[in-house]
């Protein structure tokens, strides 16, 4: 453990200097929490309470619900339309803590709220929602002795459906206040400990001839006697999956059905009462802010590989045996449609029985990517870089997930802090790279030794029929090139998982950090222990929180540093913009009117999934006034899209006399709007 206590020192300094000099709060500026230490549900609540009675003119509590555990879940609403039933102006909803067991994000959530109410600019034009614990039961776990991360509300499950519920839970067996894990010698275990740090587990080997030694178990006893270990303990569900993009039903924490716990329920209602909202965050463990969502996902559909039912291909001249892109369809559906009526993804999906899109649409990753690099850039300017474990994925049936994929919504989360990387001493090798692979040309690759190509496949962890020769033939045949192969090497790399023979990466870290930051606070080494039904066991490993939650002196520093950057995608909500209006006299009191239609914010309006989704409801052209008639063109014209900074033009041909007065109104129900008025035949 020598080496990894010296390659922590750089990051402990950084931890240190974050936390004395980058607060975004000036020191003599007061703020709602002490954020020098967690808080409990109803004190996050209280704080709320007092920034609503502070700033009662731009500040309005709501009491969204009541958990199992009688603990309330608040909405702080901010901006200048509080007292307002319909605003004008778009929103922005904030979920803290969703699951209950990331308490850095309900600080987050008092935070923001914080920063918003300190400076007028940071509400004009916009209404806050502010959330900041979702699941506010699971959330006093943290509180609570034993310590144990749990994401279950206190609703009442008979997990087992024994005659009992909530009989077989967790069990502090050696006393000091966490519950961590067993390990028991057994002949079918698969688990053996790391050599060079014999605290660490890992899966044994058999490719190589190695047996498992241990048997892991949560620690606990068999209360109820029925041979299995804490299956039913206390609470039910975990509220932050329980929504109804990917639900899974059947499952131990995710409830019977999407929606129902109060806590789900009354917020996607609330949702639902409030179009304006135009944007959502979710402040959690994952962060598209930066890493993107990832596709990957395998669902009932590829919009980019559609075969087309044999009784819908002969009427759309189509091979039932070919695949098809979604565009490619659409541009089929065209011809045969009534004129005026616009072929759209859904309509599509919705003719051919498409199933759920489960992967984030291509066009909208390319805001999320763009975001993600500036994000990138703005850590480096703070002085903030530092390689830590990447974020969770989002979870089936999360909040972000339904945000995105059934509101249609850009929907972005954060999670604040990942315990850093463990960064081991390498030899220099002088073998092949993906930065390297990635500048080559085909004939270039071509040239390289055999060996060497074949060194980096593995080094990768290349699948074993991913053969040298095969990747060869495909880059002179043109279906690879050296930069697509380093593209899928990276990804491999993202996506392995801890293999047989070596330790959980994640739980390296969380020992390193253990030891090189928190004087061995995040971990129990293990000791032996009498159990009576297992016999000798050991007990240790992880403290509850360490790998997820950073020690409270560390609360404002990263706060400070990453709460601002919302404000900054916050300002890229679609902002929408008259830029010019045209208007030709043709003759006999008709006159040609062109409006021309701006988006002058980088994020579409909708995104690629809310046009497939037709949600939220299209932009609006309203044409008004008094004595005109309509010779071609609506009254009331609908904007299917409007991607980010780009116009489109509208046309109209008008009967009116001269001296009329026509209003011209663009319209969404989530973003900016404008309105201009014009004066047949010209003057004021």
């Amino acid at each position: 453990m020598k080496m990894n206590r010296l390659s922590y020192s750089k990051t402990t300094l950084f931890f240190t200097l974050l936390w004395l000099f980058a607060s975004g709060i000036s020191p003599g500026q007061q703020t709602t929490l002490n954020y020098s230490k967690y808080h409990q549900p109803d004190e996050i609540n209280a704080s709320l309470v007092r920034l609503a009675k502070q700033y009662g003119q731009v500040a309005r509590m709501h009491d969204l619900a009541l958990s199992p555990g009688k603990r309330k879940l608040v909405i702080l609403e901010i901006g200048n339309e509080v007292n307002s039933v319909d605003k004008k102006w778009p929103a922005v909803f904030v979920a803290g803590n969703m699951e209950g067991i990331v308490p850095i994000s309900s600080e987050a959530a008092v935070y923001l709220a914080d920063l918003i109410l300190s400076d007028k600019s940071h509400y004009d034009g916009l209404t806050w929602y502010i959330m900041p614990c979702g699941n506010p039961d699971a959330a006093m776990h943290y509180f609570k002795r034993p310590l144990v991360k749990d994401a279950r509300n206190d609703l009442q499950h008979n997990d087992d459906l024994d005659e009992l519920t909530d009989e077989d839970g967790w069990n502090d067996l050696n006393g000091d206040g966490w519950i961590t894990r067993m390990r028991v010698k057994d002949p079918e275990g698969i688990w053996v400990p790391v050599e060079s740090d014999t605290r660490l587990m890992r899966k044994a080997d058999y490719s190589k001839g190695e047996k498992g030694i241990y048997k892991l178990y949560d620690e606990g006893i068999d209360d109820d006697r029925d041979g299995k270990f804490y299956e039913d303990g206390p609470g039910g569900v975990n509220v932050g999956i329980n929504f109804p993009h990917l639900f899974k039903a059947f499952t131990p924490t995710g409830g019977l059905w999407p929606g129902s716990v109060d806590e789900s329920y009354k917020l996607m209602k609330f949702i639902s009462d409030h179009p304006e909202i135009a944007m959502t965050f979710t402040l959690g463990s994952t962060n598209f802010c930066l890493v993107p969502p990832k596709g990957g996902r395998k669902g009932s559909v590829d919009l980019n590989k559609i075969k087309i039912p044999e009784r819908f291909a002969e009427m759309f001249d189509a091979d039932p045996d070919k695949s098809y892109s979604m565009s490619e369809i659409i541009e089929m559906v065209k011809p045969i449609v009534p004129e005026g009526f616009e072929v759209t993804e859904s309509v599509v999906a919705g003719f051919l029985g498409l199933g759920a899109v489960v992967n984030p649409m291509k066009e909208d990753l390319v805001f999320y990517k763009d975001f993600s690099e500036k994000y990138k850039k703005y850590l480096k300017e703070k002085g903030a870089e530092i390689d830590r474990l990447d974020p969770e994925p989002a979870k089936n049936g999360s909040f972000e997930l339904w945000s995105y994929y059934h509101l249609g919504l850009p929907t972005f989360t954060m999670d604040f802090w990942t315990l850093p990387k463990v960064k081991e001493k390498k030899e220099k090798k002088n073998g092949l790279t993906s930065d390297q692979l990635k500048k080559m040309s085909d004939e270039e690759f071509l040239a390289l030794e055999k060996d060497k190509i074949e060194a980096y496949l593995k080094g990768v962890g290349a699948p074993k029929q991913f053969q040298v020769d095969m990747v060869i033939n495909m880059v002179k045949g043109g279906r690879m090139t050296p930069a697509k192969i380093a593209e899928m090497a990276d990804k491999m790399k993202d996506d392995k998982k801890p293999e047989a023979g070596k330790p959980d990466p994640k739980m390296k870290a969380l020992v390193t950090f253990s030891d090189s930051v928190i004087n061995g606070k995040g971990y129990v080494n293990w000791s032996s222990y009498n159990h009576p039904t297992l016999g000798e066991v050991e007990i240790g490993g992880p403290v509850p929180f360490t790998d997820n939650t950073p020690p409270a002196t560390m609360i404002d520093s990263l706060l400070s540093l990453q709460v601002p950057w919302i404000f900054e995608i916050v300002k890229k909500l679609p902002d929408l913009k008259i830029l010019k209006t045209e208007l030709k006299l043709q003759g006999a009191g008709v006159y040609e009117l062109k409006v021309w239609v701006e988006n002058k914010s980088f994020i579409p309006i909708p995104t690629a999934i809310g046009k497939r989704n037709q949600r939220p409801p299209p932009v609006l052209i309203i044409l008004s006034g008094r004595d005109f008639e309509l010779l071609s063109g609506k009254n009331r014209t609908t904007i299917s899209d409007l991607p980010g900074l780009k116009n489109k033009k509208f046309t109209w041909l008008i009967k009116s006399e001269k001296g009329n007065v026509i209003n011209i109104e663009l319209k969404a129900v989530n973003a900016r709007g404008d309105m201009k008025q014009i004066k047949i035949g010209g003057g004021k």
